[in-house]
């Protein structure tokens, strides 16, 4: 399985939509701070007023913000669809299949797939960081006062913790469409389809509650659409509350949500993997 995992990354990490959707994240981040840098040392931007402590600090983690978003989770959405789906397309699924079990080969991209967006966001995250904590040097803004070590790494950990499912279940519900449909284009577009429904959750549900009531407050419950949708709420602050008519509404604790969206990324997984395994790809 390492040896399946070590070989997924070896390719992944010199693939152009590796660059283009997941490394661009640093890349652009570090950009931004140089032109941060340039603009402090000529002075353009003048003296900017002192910012409060707790403030400088949730504005020090808005990079985790993105993969929180509809944009951001198109991107990977995008990229999982050309690793899982793009074997289809360049017919190399049956060059590497006699070398390895076909499970270890999904897994390993789950795993490489994943870890290589986290690292991305990880990444552009501490560049971010270490630039304003750098920009004082050069005239940039202040540090303000009150700010610890342990603020900014519980800050920045809880940031990163928040990001863990939305990544795992925008990646492995591109990689069961990728599996489902065999094309990049396909898995793309459902894949924003998820998404998007996903974020026109609350006229959706009212419209079809206004229909069927009791079947509508179930499903509302049971899919993992309106759970990842409070998970990303919790993770600004506070739950999704879902008003379906007079009376009825939902709104669920974070620890409900994290368990049945945990359950819903084993169950598209284990989809995944069964289709995968049962496919003709001669």
């Amino acid at each position: 399985m390492l040896d399946a995992i070590r070989a997924e990354a070896l390719k992944l990490r010199r693939h152009r939509a590796t660059w283009l959707m997941v490394w661009i994240y640093p890349i652009v981040f570090g950009l931004l701070l140089l032109v941060q840098f340039l603009r402090d040392l000529s002075h353009v931007t003048g003296t900017p007023a002192p910012t409060a402590a707790a403030l400088w600090i949730q504005q020090s983690t808005l990079v985790w913000q993105a993969p929180l978003s509809g944009g951001g989770r198109f991107i990977m959405a995008g990229f999982a669809a050309l690793v899982f789906a793009g074997e289809y397309g360049w017919n190399t699924w049956k060059l590497i299949i006699p070398a390895r079990s076909r499970w270890q080969l999904i897994c390993a991209k789950w795993i490489v797939s994943s870890l290589f967006v986290f690292l991305a966001f990880a990444a552009a995250d501490l560049l971010a960081l270490c630039g304003s904590l750098l920009r004082p040097l050069v005239g940039g803004p202040g540090i303000p006062s009150g700010i610890t070590f342990a603020a900014l790494a519980n800050a920045h950990a809880t940031a990163a913790a928040h990001s863990i499912v939305p990544i795992l279940y925008t990646i492995s519900a591109a990689s069961l469409f990728a599996v489902l449909t065999t094309s990049v284009l396909a898995s793309i577009i459902l894949s924003i389809v998820l998404i998007t429904v996903e974020q026109l959750l609350l006229p959706t549900a009212v419209l079809a509650y206004s229909y069927a009531p009791s079947v509508t407050f179930a499903l509302v419950e049971a899919l993992p659409l309106y759970h990842i949708a409070n998970l990303i709420a919790w993770a600004k602050g506070s739950g999704v509350t879902l008003p379906l008519g007079p009376g009825a509404s939902i709104a669920v604790s974070w620890p409900v949500s994290l368990t049945v969206s945990l359950c819903w990324i084993g169950v598209i997984c284990a989809a995944a993997l069964a289709r995968f395994t049962r496919q003709d790809l001669n």
